[in-house]
């Protein structure tokens, strides 16, 4: 007999990271999946950072669950890294290259530590979250080639990085949603907050335009709970932008743990980044704000 809390608002989690997020989350992917079914809900979905490698955990442990007589469903997916254009990306790494070299020339056999320029921005490493869905076979497989596509030498610079070209050779059968803090609505609005809000709500609705083209109403806007005020700022236009538009929004919470108790020890791992990397590799558990562990975070809404 099923030891199950039944829910009072039905949810389904669409934002998790599992230990096979580098560095990040924690916890193997059963675990969050029996969290999940043990909190009421009938379904889970796993968007690891920039790969698909915890799907072959999430379809072991559904065999288990279905034996068990378990009425779950587990959904396939991914937080991809996005730029909009590896053209524009690939120049300004060729550039960046070149300067490069040209530094190493001129400081050749002399030591020079310039900390302003140390502080400054590689554009290199300009890259937005987009969290990703596969919504039958035909998604799934091509969710498959985006990610190892990204991969390929010419679109990867520290981060694997997807474009609109890409998404939109292979966007049949994927669902998208906006993603976090790290999202590409959420970079409008810290590219554009100091100006003002209709500068943002602008930007915002020209990067709408421009998923809508491509996926339809199979693109979602997405909002988070958290303590940070520039989260709700964010989420107050994300909200008007998408109304506007016409596109629905879903409501996640970014978990990075199976159980909310488990905060403490994700918290201790972040901040010892070789004793973290060594216990993931070895346990495969531990934990960031979850998901699931209050009501206020796990909750879905749509407009």
């Amino acid at each position: 007999m099923d030891n199950r809390t039944e829910s009072k608002i039905p949810f389904v989690g669409l934002h998790a990271h599992s230990g096979l997020s580098p560095f990040d989350g924690l916890g193997m992917p059963g675990e969050h999946m029996d969290f999940a079914y043990e909190n009421g809900m009938n379904a889970h979905a796993l968007t690891d950072h920039g790969h698909m490698n915890g799907l072959s955990f999430q379809v072991e442990h559904l065999k288990k669950m279905k034996e068990d007589g378990k009425d779950f469903r587990a959904i396939y997916g991914c937080e991809s890294y996005f730029i909009k254009s590896h053209r524009k990306w690939r120049t300004m790494y060729e550039e960046h290259k070149a300067n490069s070299k040209k530094q190493k020339k001129e400081e050749y056999g002399m030591v020079i530590e310039d900390e302003d320029r140390q502080k400054k921005f590689n554009p290199l490493n300009s890259r937005s979250h987009l969290v990703m869905f596969a919504q039958n076979q035909t998604g799934l497989n091509n969710l498959f080639k985006l990610v190892s596509d990204s991969y390929q030498p010419e679109n990867f610079y520290r981060y694997p990085r997807m474009d609109f070209e890409m998404l939109d050779k292979y966007n049949e059968g994927l669902i998208i949603s906006t993603a976090c803090m790290s999202g590409p609505l959420f970079g409008d609005f810290w590219k554009n907050r100091d100006k003002s809000p209709d500068h943002v709500l602008s930007a915002m609705r020209d990067t709408i335009a421009q998923f809508k083209e491509i996926f339809g109403d199979r693109f979602y806007g997405e909002i988070q709970w958290n303590d940070i005020p520039e989260q709700h700022l964010g989420n107050n236009l994300i909200i008007q932008a998408c109304m506007e538009m016409g596109v629905e929004v879903i409501s996640t919470a970014d978990s990075h743990y199976p159980r909310p108790e488990l905060w403490k020890e994700r918290q201790v791992l972040r901040r010892n980044p070789v004793e973290r990397y060594s216990r993931a590799a070895s346990r495969q558990q531990s934990y960031y704000p979850s998901l699931y562990g209050n009501g206020r975070r796990g909750h879905q809404h749509s407009r």
